[in-house]
């Protein structure tokens, strides 16, 4: 017994050892930035004035909170996030209902699927800008709408002239990259689905929406919620598609804090904004699941 528990012990020593790298890796990647980020967001740290670095308390706290530019720029991200996450959750609810079902060419189907979510962000954003780009011989989507006759044929629109327009059009272009990431995580929550409960349901005589309702929508909400949580976290840091639109900081918190850090070397307010917007994503994803426990319990 005593050979098997000095056996035991150092199997567990072992085990333990080969967690130190790991350990430390997370400790120096993860951690230690947090840590320090948290820490500055107590201080007036400029790298441009000259003047050392001290402690301002919640100093930076206040000064963001009574900016207006932060307010317009969180409610930009705020809106985003609500938007897009919102259709790339109808959207790919309903392309993971249909990509389930058997049909000619389906694996082709799911495999094109993912084209879009391949795609680097910036290219994204490249492709979308270049279509949205105005004049009659310029964007392509104004081509397709004169072509059509939905566009009267002297009409000129510059998509992008105003910050709201700029944010409508690259959330138009995160729905389309990313809706693909939505359809395969609830997907795979199908795929686990039993067929016993759809000819169970069938023989209750439910048809296809009290199906989807009573039978779909629970089993596949764990999908749904991890699903939710990626994409809130994904719109809310929003940077390069608008970076490709636009240069303008006022178009995202992300963007505004980018500039504080980077363009402007505020480290100590950038610090503080960046955790202001952190507890913001946390509340938006709290929001975001409330709601849909609600609608599961409903349902």
């Amino acid at each position: 017994m005593r050979k098997i528990s000095k056996l035991r012990r150092g199997d567990r020593l072992f085990a333990y050892a080969l967690l130190i790298p790991t350990v430390i890796y997370l400790a120096c990647v993860f951690v230690y930035p947090i840590v320090q980020s948290l820490f500055w967001s107590f201080l007036h740290y400029d790298l441009l004035d000259g003047s050392p670095k001290h402690f301002v308390g919640f100093g930076n706290y206040a000064q963001i909170l009574v900016s207006g530019q932060f307010w317009y720029s969180l409610w930009n991200a705020i809106w985003f996030t609500l938007f897009t996450c919102s259709v790339e959750l109808v959207l790919g609810f309903f392309c993971a209902l249909l990509l389930n079902q058997t049909f000619p060419g389906r694996t082709f189907f799911r495999a094109s699927i993912i084209i879009p979510w391949a795609l680097l962000t910036m290219v994204n954003g490249l492709l979308w800008d270049y279509m949205l780009q105005p004049g009659t011989n310029g964007g392509a989507l104004q081509i397709v709408l004169h072509a059509l006759h939905l566009l009267p044929h002297n009409s000129n629109p510059v998509w992008l002239a105003t910050i709201t327009g700029t944010v409508f059009w690259a959330g138009i272009a995160d729905i389309w990259k990313m809706t693909p990431f939505m359809t395969l995580l609830i997907l795979a929550g199908l795929q686990s689905l039993p067929g016993e409960l759809y000819e169970a349901s069938m023989l209750d005589g439910a048809g296809f929406w009290k199906k989807v309702r009573y039978v779909t929508i629970p089993h596949v909400m764990p999908a749904v919620i991890v699903a939710v949580v990626l994409r809130v976290m994904g719109a809310f840091r929003v940077y390069d598609i608008l970076t490709e639109f636009t240069g303008s900081d006022t178009t995202s918190v992300t963007y505004l804090t980018f500039d504080n850090a980077f363009r402007y070397f505020y480290l100590g307010k950038a610090s503080a904004m960046a955790w202001l917007s952190t507890l913001f994503i946390i509340a938006l994803i709290i929001y975001y699941i409330r709601i849909l426990k609600k609608n599961m319990d409903e349902a």
